[in-house]
C-alpha cells in the first residue's frame, strides 16, 4: 500500500508541516500490521509504483476546528474501498492527530481485509496464494462448526505448502485445534490441546513480532492455565499493535479472565472506539468484561446484543448477569437455552453426563483468581443449573445405522435418517475405516499403492494442467451469475463439476498447484485420500447432516486414517 502526501485545505495553507506529520505517523502505525508492505511516496502524482492499494486523503484546519477526509483506493481501477471523515475540536491538535490516526488505521486494514476476502471466496481454491488461504481459513473458522473447522484446516495446510514458513498458517492450525480443544470436541483434551500449542508456538518462533502470533499463543496459554506467560505475550499484543480492532476485543475478554479487571474494560472501550461500528460479536466480550468488574447491568446490556451462537456459554454468563439484577425467572429461561447449545454443540453425538455443562463452563472460563470461577459458578447454579442430565424417551427405539454399496449408489442411515449418494472412492474409504473402528489404516494402503514403490512421472502435464485451471475459473464464473440469478439448479450442476474437477486435480497435484514429482508415493497417497474422504464428508453432510457432522468429529486422516467415534454405533456396512 503506498500512502501519498495529503492535501492541505487550510485556510490560512501555513498547515503543511501538520498534514505531513499526520501522514508520518499514518505510515508508521500501518507498518504495525505485518500484512501490509508500507510505502510513503513523496508526491501527490505518483502512487509509488506496483501497488494494489493507495491511501489518499485531505486535511482542513479552520479556526479551532480540525477535519480529515481519506479514502483507500484499489490501484487497479481506482475502485474506492473504504473512505471516511473526521471532525474534531483542535483544542489538543496532537492528541486529536492520534486518535484519528489510530481509527484511520484499524479501518484501513479491516478494509483492505474485507475486500481481499471477497476476492478470495471468488477463486477456486488451487488458485489461491498463501495469504489468502489464511483469509478464506479464517472466514471458516468464524461459522463454529467441526466441518468448517477441518476445511479450514485443510486450506492452513495448503498455505504451509506453498510456504512452509507463513506464519499464520500454524496460527490458523493452531486455532482449529484450540476449537476442539477448547469446546467441540473437547473429550479429545491432550491430543488438540497439544496441537494448538505447538502450532501457536511455531508461529511465534516464525515471526515474533506480529501481534496476532502472540494474541494467539497467550490465549493457548491462559486456557493452559500457565496465567503468567500468557499474560506475558497478550501485554506484547497489545505492545506491538493497539490499533486492530478485533484483536484489541479478544485481548480485552482475556484481561478479565487474568483478573485485570480495569485493564479489560479500557481494552474493551478502545476497541470498540476504533470500531465504532463493530459486529454483533464483539458484544459477546464485551459481557464477559463486564461481569468480571461486577457491572452486571453494562453485562446483560451487552449480552443481549450478542448473537445467541456467538459463543456457546453466552446464555449462562447472561443467567448470572439477571440472577445479579434480580431477575431469576428469566435467568431460568437463559439456563435452558444454554442446556439446548451445549447438547448440540458440545455433546451432539450424545447425552451430557451429569453435571458435565458445569464442568465444561469452568474449563472455557480460565479465570486466574478462583473467586472470579466461583461467581461464574454460583451463578448458573442460583439460574437453575443442577447438573441433572435429561435422559432420551424411555420408548426410543434403536435407531438403525447403515452404510453400504447398492450396485452405483450407497445407501446410508443415520438417526432414522437416510440418503442416497452417487458412487465415490471417498465413500468405499470411509466404508472401510468404519468396519475398523479405533484402528488406523497407512493411506497408501486405502489407495491401494505401495510405499515402497518408485515415483511415476508427473501426474499432468503442464497443458492439461492450464485447461483445467481455465474450466475450474469458467465454473466458478458461471456459479457467481447463476447465484447471482437465483439459478439454484444451474448453480448446482456447475458446483459438482467444479468439486469433481478440484478432487480429481488434487489427487495429481501439489496443494500449490504444483505437479506432483518423483519418489514421493506416500505424499501422493495422503493428500489424495484426505481430498477424496473429506470431499465425500462434505457430501455426506449435505445430504444426512447428522451423519455428516458424526464423520467430521470422528474419521481422521493424514499418513494414517481412523475411525474413532466417542460410541461406535451399530453399522450395517
Amino acid at each position: 500500500m503506498a500512502v501519498v502526501p495529503f492535501d492541505d485545505l487550510s485556510e490560512d495553507g501555513a498547515q503543511a508541516y501538520f498534514a505531513r506529520g499526520f501522514v508520518d505517523d499514518l505510515v508508521a502505525d500501518l507498518s504495525r500490521f505485518t500484512d501490509l508492505d508500507v510505502l510513503a511516496v513523496r508526491s501527490t502524482g505518483s502512487s509509488g509504483g506496483d501497488v494494489d492499494y493507495v491511501l489518499t486523503g485531505s486535511l482542513r484546519r479552520a479556526g479551532h476546528t480540525l477535519r480529515v477526509t481519506v479514502q483507500l483506493v484499489a490501484a487497479s481501477d481506482r475502485r474506492v474501498i473504504w473512505a471516511g471523515r473526521y471532525d474534531r475540536d483542535d483544542a489538543r491538535l496532537f492528541d486529536v492527530q492520534d486518535d484519528i490516526t489510530a481509527q484511520v488505521v484499524g479501518a484501513v486494514s479491516s478494509g483492505i481485509s474485507t475486500n481481499l476476502l471477497a476476492a478470495a471466496r471468488r477463486k477456486p481454491v488451487t488458485d489461491l496464494p498463501v495469504y489468502e488461504t489464511w483469509l478464506r481459513g479464517m472466514d471458516l473458522l468464524r461459522q463454529g462448526t467441526v466441518a468448517a473447522d477441518c476445511k479450514a484446516r485443510d486450506l492452513f495446510e495448503q498455505g504451509l505448502t506453498i510456504d512452509p514458513h507463513f506464519s499464520r498458517a500454524h496460527l490458523g492450525l493452531s486455532l482449529t485445534y484450540f476449537n476442539e480443544w477448547s469446546c467441540q470436541l473437547w473429550q479429545a483434551w491432550d491430543e488438540n490441546e497439544t496441537r494448538a500449542f505447538e502450532h501457536a508456538q511455531k508461529a511465534n518462533e516464525l515471526d515474533d513480532d506480529d501481534h496476532y502470533t502472540h494474541l494467539v499463543l497467550g490465549r493457548v496459554l491462559l486456557f493452559r492455565r500457565e496465567f503468567e506467560r500468557a499474560e506475558a505475550h497478550l501485554d506484547r499484543s497489545l505492545a506491538l499493535n493497539a490499533n486492530d480492532a478485533d484483536a484489541v476485543v479478544q485481548l480485552a475478554m482475556f484481561f478479565a479472565y487474568l483478573g485485570r479487571a480495569p485493564d479489560a474494560r479500557r481494552t474493551y472501550e478502545r476497541a470498540s472506539w476504533l470500531n465504532p461500528r463493530p459486529p454483533t460479536w464483539y458484544h459477546a466480550y464485551g459481557g464477559v468484561v463486564a461481569l468480571a468488574s461486577g457491572r452486571f447491568d453494562d453485562a446483560l446490556r451487552e449480552l443481549r446484543r450478542a448473537p445467541i451462537d456467538t459463543m456457546v456459554d453466552l446464555a449462562a454468563n447472561r443467567a448470572v448477569a439477571r440472577c445479579e439484577t434480580g431477575d431469576a425467572a428469566e435467568g431460568r429461561a437463559d439456563i435452558e437455552i444454554f442446556l439446548q447449545q451445549f447438547a448440540t454443540k458440545i455433546t451432539p453425538e450424545r447425552t451430557p453426563e451429569r453435571g458435565e455443562a458445569l464442568r465444561w463452563l469452568a474449563h472455557v472460563n480460565p479465570y486466574r483468581d478462583p473467586s472470579d470461577l466461583a461467581r461464574l459458578i454460583d451463578g448458573v447454579k442460583r439460574a437453575g443449573l443442577d447438573g441433572q442430565v435429561r435422559p432420551p424417551p424411555i420408548d426410543a427405539a434403536p435407531q438403525l445405522c447403515a452404510f453400504h454399496k447398492l450396485g452405483s449408489l450407497w445407501q446410508l442411515s443415520y438417526e432414522g435418517n437416510d440418503a442416497h449418494l452417487s458412487h465415490a472412492k471417498g465413500l468405499s474409504d470411509i466404508a472401510r475405516l468404519l468396519a475398523q473402528p479405533g484402528q488406523e489404516i497407512h493411506c497408501t494402503e486405502l489407495i491401494g499403492l505401495d510405499a515402497s514403490s518408485a515415483g511415476t512421472p508427473e501426474a499432468i502435464d503442464r497443458e492439461a494442467r492450464t485447461a483445467y485451471q481455465q474450466r475450474l475459473a469458467e465454473l466458478q464464473a458461471i456459479i457467481d451469475e447463476a447465484e447471482e440469478m437465483n439459478d439454484l439448479g444451474r448453480a448446482g450442476g456447475a458446483r459438482e463439476e467444479l468439486q469433481t474437477l478440484q478432487e480429481h486435480l488434487a489427487s495429481a497435484l501439489g496443494l500449490g498447484g504444483r505437479a506432483r514429482k518423483p519418489g514421493a508415493p506416500e505424499e501422493r497417497a495422503r493428500s489424495a485420500v484426505t481430498q477424496r474422504v473429506r470431499g465425500s464428508i462434505r457430501k455426506i453432510e449435505a445430504a444426512l447432516p447428522p451423519l455428516g457432522r458424526h464423520l467430521q468429529s470422528a474419521v481422521r486422516t493424514g499418513s494414517f486414517c481412523s475411525y474413532v467415534p466417542e460410541k461406535t454405533p451399530d453399522w450395517r456396512l
